[in-house]
């Protein structure tokens, strides 16, 4: 998979059990498929870098513009703030490690 920006964070929540749910979600495009598991990059609007892992994925009803949220259970909030950018990284194996700077839990 060629690395693409997926969509920039507008809003972000906590669903109990599930994990922290990223907004609005993404579009695949063409044949591509996202699963639990596949690695993502998060470009903070600070300029620092979060390399994570999906842990699943929800298609909200009603979807009339066919997006695919992400769940992500190792972040917080706080770990991503409104402004992220969320970036598809190909298939090698990410973690919840900042490559620079912030915190994970």
């Amino acid at each position: 998979m060629t690395p693409r920006r997926l969509f920039t964070v507008s809003d972000t929540f906590m669903m109990r059990g599930r994990g922290l749910v990223l907004a609005p979600g993404t579009v695949p495009v063409g044949d591509e498929r996202f699963r639990a598991g596949d690695p993502l990059l998060l470009k903070r609007p600070d300029g620092t870098e979060v390399q994570t892992t999906i842990s699943s994925l929800e298609i909200m009803n009603p979807n009339p513009n066919h997006e695919v949220v992400v769940l992500l259970k190792e972040l917080t909030k706080d770990d991503v703030p409104i402004g992220t950018e969320v970036w598809s990284v190909g298939s090698e194996k990410a973690s919840a490690t900042p490559k620079s700077g912030g915190s994970t839990p």
